[in-house]
């Protein structure tokens, strides 16, 4: 029987707009149907998953709760008024749609368990080339029933969800609003922004009021991409690619930018291992002659200013170059789950497992250890 939330065949209907411009009946559909059929792992990646063993002494068991399990700093939720609202003003199709559109508590838990994820802390990011037909009124009523939404399933099971509180960037104050009601009267663990928006990317003087109350408040800030702003279609689905790219431009032009130095009492999130710039930071010292980079000394202290989560998966191939630039404790376990698919959730868990460059105690702190220092009221709820 297939998961209500695995990704089928990965096709997107026929009649999608996936054009550069998304209008809002399609836009969200659309590019995340993409995301879903790029996201669907490949037959050697499924039967690796599937053949996993069962979670190891130090994660959740199977349909018990234990706080030495894994915390999932990378999962999205679309709770039910969440859903509606986007249906009813064209976002979402009635029925069906992408993986992540049809969350359900449920099966959620059901593949935590599997996965040995003790918690997960949800998301729930709208990319901000979607909000573009929307008036500040909408936006601000869909922000506030989103997180209204992540926070009742946090309320509901206290001990396995966290929450970051999503931050729609191109509408300053309704972010800094939501920022306030979220952290303040939800309890939100953090908030969740767009790598970029309205075509701007973070460090963008533009957000700096934003920045400047999440710094005052040394909020937890967790990014997501989308498709590299100003670039159309592509040969390769955008996530194989774009997103990674997208979440480099990010951190470059924060760097570039200075925003680490200005707002030090951010902790930011990376997903995706960082994209490509735990791989390219040094790039940035041969910037310096040709008058757009950074000196050494500052190339490194940014790369250890971010945390990175595993949702890549992260493999062999990428595990020690990301050890050696940011270091055992700023990296954090992530699954991606549901845009990931049961079978993507399952294959993140067994790349943490089985990476040979990861021993005993560095899974410790990847699994769950960094993200209890990172997100202390989690902890405490998870006992």
């Amino acid at each position: 029987m297939r998961h209500v939330n695995d990704a089928g065949d990965g096709q997107a209907p026929d009649d999608l707009d996936v054009s550069a411009n998304p209008n809002r009946r399609t836009a969200v559909l659309g590019a995340a149907a993409l995301g879903a059929a790029a996201l669907t792992p490949t037959a050697f990646q499924v039967t690796s998953a599937a053949a996993a063993d069962p979670p190891s002494a130090d994660t959740a068991s199977s349909g018990t709760f234990n706080s030495a399990g894994r915390i999932d700093v990378h999962q999205h939720a679309n709770p039910p008024a969440s859903r509606q609202w986007l249906i009813d003003h064209g976002l979402l199709p009635p029925s069906g749609g992408p993986p992540w559109a049809q969350w359900d508590l449920a099966s959620t838990l059901q593949i935590m368990d599997q996965t040995g994820v003790a918690a997960a802390v949800l998301s729930g990011p709208v990319p901000a080339e979607f909000l573009s037909g929307l008036t500040a009124d909408l936006i601000r009523e869909m922000t506030r029933i989103g997180n209204d939404g992540l926070a009742e399933v946090v309320r509901s099971q206290p001990k396995r969800f966290g929450f970051f509180a999503y931050l729609p960037l191109t509408q300053v104050d309704i972010a800094l609003e939501a920022a306030a009601y979220a952290l303040d009267t939800l309890k939100a663990d953090g908030v969740s922004v767009n790598m970029h928006a309205a075509g701007l990317y973070l460090g963008d003087p533009s957000f700096d009021p934003v920045l400047a109350e999440l710094n005052r408040r040394k909020a937890v800030v967790f990014t997501h991409p989308f498709n590299l702003a100003g670039c159309g279609g592509t040969p390769v689905a955008e996530f194989l690619v774009d997103f990674l790219a997208d979440t480099t431009r990010a951190a470059v032009k924060m760097v570039l930018a200075g925003t680490l130095t200005r707002f030090p009492d951010i902790r930011w999130i990376l997903p995706h291992g960082g994209g490509f710039f735990p791989y390219m930071a040094g790039r940035l010292q041969l910037g310096t002659y040709l008058g757009a980079g950074v000196d050494e000394a500052t190339a490194v202290r940014a790369l250890k200013r971010f945390y990175y989560d595993t949702a890549m998966p992260t493999s062999p191939h990428a595990t020690p170059s990301l050890l050696a630039a940011a270091g055992a404790d700023r990296i954090l376990y992530g699954s991606d789950w549901p845009a990931a698919t049961a079978d993507g959730a399952r294959l993140n868990a067994r790349a943490i497992d089985t990476d040979p460059f990861l021993d005993a105690a560095t899974r410790r702190r990847v699994n769950r250890e960094n993200a209890q220092r990172l997100l202390p009221a989690l902890a405490r709820r998870m006992g």
